[in-house]
């Protein structure tokens, strides 16, 4: 599938596009659909690939018996072919405030644009490899909801809807993830990018649910680095983006207590999503898009 050529293209990078040409978004799990691609349908159909033979049965169509076999062994067959299937793959992006935090160093992306990039790398490789990609923009509701679809045009109607989108306001991670899996009917992938801010029991109970769905489910817990590494030196007053509420502290004395109770978020977060079943990937906007995309996938083609 070529790189579309009009807008919108502005979360499109040709860099990271470029590193990920020759990877896919390996299903691991049986998918269904209406449509063919590459991946295996836990179904007979009547076309695609061979599989094998059975025997005829009253009712089968004649056009299925192999006469060939019948020649050769007087006895009716018909063929079987595996169907393969589309995989939907529904991205659920944070659009809280929290995601609108903009670091000191103004090369630097914020999470929420950061999350954007990522967004619109893994919807183009979803519709490249004929799957259906779809977005779930959330913070304290359900934002917008573009259901997962095939074709370059709808591709172009999730890049455009993405490009409109505004970080604000609070959120509500583990209850925009329980609407979304009752709005999900047809299992496939859930990729959640948040920085997972709120009650961590409640958002690793919601992933599970989820994944107790039927779902392929994967977290990328994305966070800024001036969270990860607590880089201030200076007293300085840190304001809740959220909520307006104001800190004022000295890095220097607090940074140690700030990190011990930084991973243990962090931990939290993951154990409760990897005891859930799903997958998890921690990232900071330090760390380039291109790599942490190339590595997750390479991981999924490992696990296939």
């Amino acid at each position: 599938m070529p790189i579309p050529t009009q807008a919108p293209l502005k979360f499109l990078d040709p860099e990271i596009l470029r590193s990920l040409r020759s990877l896919d978004i390996a299903a691991r799990l049986l998918v269904e659909g209406m449509y063919s691609s590459r991946h295996r349908c836990p179904h007979y159909g009547y076309s695609v690939e061979f599989k094998d033979y059975r025997e005829y049965a009253p009712g089968d169509e004649p056009r299925l018996i192999d006469w060939k076999m019948l020649a050769r062994t007087e006895r009716h067959y018909v063929k079987r072919f595996e169907m393969e299937s589309n995989m939907n793959v529904v991205i659920m992006l944070d659009v809280s405030g929290s995601m609108a935090y903009r670091p000191s160093d103004p090369a630097r992306l914020t999470k929420f644009e950061y999350a954007c990039y990522t967004a619109a790398s893994l919807a183009y490789l979803a519709a490249r490899q004929q799957d259906a990609p779809g977005l779930v923009a959330f913070d304290t509701e359900i934002r917008t909801f573009v259901p997962p679809r095939q074709g370059q045009r709808h591709l172009f109607s999730l890049l455009s809807c993405l490009q409109s989108l505004v970080a604000r306001g609070g959120t509500r991670v583990e209850e925009c993830v329980a609407k979304s899996a009752l709005r999900l009917t047809q299992r496939g992938l859930v990729l959640l990018i948040s920085d997972c801010h709120g009650d961590e029991d409640a958002i690793t109970e919601a992933v599970r649910r989820m994944a107790a769905r039927g779902h392929d489910v994967a977290v990328f817990h994305l966070v800024d680095m001036d969270e990860a590494e607590f880089p201030f030196q200076m007293l300085t007053s840190f304001r809740d983006i959220e909520t307006g509420v104001e800190v004022m502290c000295d890095p220097l004395r607090q940074k140690r207590d700030y990190l011990g109770r930084f991973a243990a978020f962090r931990a939290k977060i993951r154990g409760g999503v990897v005891a859930g079943g799903a997958d998890y990937r921690f990232i900071h906007t330090g760390m380039p898009i291109e790599s942490i995309l190339r590595e997750y996938l390479l991981y999924r083609r490992a696990a296939k």
